[in-house]
């Protein structure tokens, strides 16, 4: 076994080659649900961090100071900054993140004022791939549907070249233009996830948002692989 593989190759509820569809090569910006994209994703802070306006130039807004703090109660107050965008009440805040591979969960052109210009706004959930220092039972864990917060990517060269997981618990929203389309390394082509892929990805993902089981059958099915890859792991049945 190929030693940068943890999860199993024997036991998968579907073959790794039939997790992923490729696209039209004209289908980059398609935006279709379960299409791959690369963007930029944030971490969520155990407290958050803003730009605290120190000094507020009214003439040359540009050349108002601030600094970056950690938030406390008063911190919004201050006048409205039109030239950097800033409303009243308003702050930027500072987040750690990078530019990761992410799935299309949902997609809407919004806006919320009649003056507001139209946004084309996309629900994402990142992909986070398997480390050496992630231990193989994490990984078999996850390929089983045991953790009810990640769904597991085998590599494929027509999908994620490395193992992976979604993490649904850092879903966000992505703005359209921040959107760099995903080829794989197998046709050069985009690709989203198959049919019977995210059919599996949404019954996990209702599950863990709600409790609810939306497809009885894929739910049974999910359930009698858990047990089987489980117990395979448990005999020693699954190569480290």
């Amino acid at each position: 076994m190929n030693s940068s593989i943890k999860g199993s190759r024997d036991f998968t509820i579907i073959d790794k080659d039939e997790y992923y569809a490729s696209l039209k090569s004209d289908e980059g910006r398609a935006m279709k649900l379960g299409q791959f994209y690369l963007t930029h994703v944030v971490y969520p802070q155990d407290y958050p961090q803003i730009l605290r306006l120190i000094k507020y130039n009214p003439k040359e807004e540009h050349k108002s100071t601030f600094t970056i703090k950690h938030y406390s109660s008063g911190d919004e107050h201050h006048y409205p900054i039109k030239e950097l965008n800033l409303r009243k009440d308003e702050m930027y805040y500072i987040y750690t993140g990078k530019i990761r591979l992410i799935i299309v969960l949902g997609y809407v052109e919004s806006e919320w004022l009649g003056s507001d210009k139209l946004q084309k706004i996309l629900l994402c959930a990142p992909v986070f791939s398997f480390k050496f220092a992630h231990s193989q039972e994490m990984v078999i864990k996850t390929q089983a549907f045991d953790f009810p917060n990640l769904f597991y990517f085998p590599p494929s060269p027509n999908g994620c070249s490395k193992e992976s997981a979604v993490r649904f618990e850092m879903i966000q929203p992505i703005m359209s233009g921040y959107l760099q389309p995903f080829y794989n390394r197998l046709n050069n082509k985009p690709i989203m996830l198959s049919a019977a892929a995210y059919r599996l990805l949404m019954v996990h993902l209702i599950k863990f948002l709600c409790g609810e089981i939306i497809d009885k059958d894929i739910n049974k099915e999910i359930l009698a692989y858990r047990e089987l890859l489980l117990e395979e792991w448990q005999k020693g049945n699954i190569e480290a």
